[in-house]
Formats: structure tokens, C-alpha cells, sequence
């Protein structure tokens, strides 16, 4: 893949749509959502189901789906995910090999109260969501991000509620 993508994981409800919104408003480039790209709602028709069946099926059709979209004269942002709930609800990261084809010039990690996200989740959702299971996903998904940034060499931003850093490191770039 080409070396245009920043990458900002984050959990579901943490505000990772709202920090890639400010940071495209900013710079030139394209906002991707990765549920938007592997097409999720062909894979699970309930939008609020965010238990994923086949992980390595996902990450495969992100693959192809980013294939597809990128362009390599243009600079794109992608919010996903460092780790996924499989469909029994553990907690799985997201294939490094994912992360290697994604190529990222950029990782970033969006991370927040976890009651915060729980009650933004079930205004969205319609669901209840335990604060614990979303403190111990957050805390997965920030071990696993310092992993595939250590891995791919890439430097790593945390943000939790002002991008200032992340700004700062784009505008670096």
C-alpha cells in the first residue's frame, strides 16, 4: 500500500469520527472510516452489532477495499480499530499483518473515560454497555497500538481531547 494513511484507532464510542472530522477540517486530507471501507454492513446488517465473526475476513476485505479507494497522490485518514470483540465478545487484536498492508505514516489512539464512552454508546446504540468490559478494550487497544507502532517503527499519539500533539505531528509530516 502507499505510504499516505494516518491511522487513528480507538474503541467504539470514544470519538474517533469527531477527532478525524477536526484533523481533516485542517489539513488536506480524506477521512475513511474502516467499518465504511470493508463495508460492515454487508457483513452484519444490525449497525449496532460490534461483535465481528471472522476477524481475518474483516481485515481481508479492508485490504481490498482500501486497494480500491487510495489514491497515492492523496493523503488519507482512516479511523479503525487496534482490537476487535469476536463474535463470543473476547477481546482480539487486530492482525499486525493488517497494519503492515495498511502501511501507516502515522498511528494515533483516541482514549477517554470509559463511562464517558459507555453512556455515549447507549445514547447511540440503544444498548447498555459495562464501563469495565470498555475500560478493559481501551486499555487492550492502547497495549496492542504501542505494539504495531513499535513494530512498524511508526510513531504513536495518544489524544483524548484536544489533538494538539497530533496536529503538531501531521503538520511534521
Amino acid at each position: 500500500m502507499h505510504q499516505n494513511i494516518i491511522f487513528i484507532g480507538g474503541i467504539h464510542g470514544v470519538g474517533k469520527g469527531t477527532i478525524c472530522s477536526k484533523i481533516q477540517k485542517e489539513f488536506d486530507l480524506k477521512h475513511l472510516s474502516a467499518s465504511e471501507v470493508l463495508k460492515w454492513s454487508e457483513v452484519s446488517p444490525d449497525p449496532t452489532n460490534k461483535l465481528v465473526k471472522d476477524i481475518p475476513d474483516t481485515q481481508q476485505r479492508l485490504i481490498k477495499g482500501l486497494e480500491r479507494v487510495i489514491e497515492p497522490s492523496q493523503k488519507y485518514i482512516l479511523d479503525g480499530h487496534f482490537c476487535l470483540f469476536d463474535w463470543s465478545g473476547k477481546v482480539n487484536p487486530v492482525p499486525i499483518e493488517t497494519f503492515i498492508k495498511i502501511s501507516p505514516i502515522l498511528l494515533s489512539i483516541v482514549i477517554c473515560d470509559a463511562g464517558i464512552v459507555a453512556a455515549r454508546l447507549q445514547e447511540r446504540d440503544n444498548k447498555k454497555y459495562d464501563a469495565l468490559i470498555i475500560e478493559k478494550m481501551q486499555k487492550m487497544e492502547l497495549e496492542h497500538a504501542q505494539l504495531v507502532a513499535d513494530k512498524l517503527n511508526v510513531d504513536l499519539i495518544e489524544v483524548e481531547s484536544r489533538p494538539t500533539e497530533l496536529v503538531d505531528k501531521i503538520n511534521s509530516l
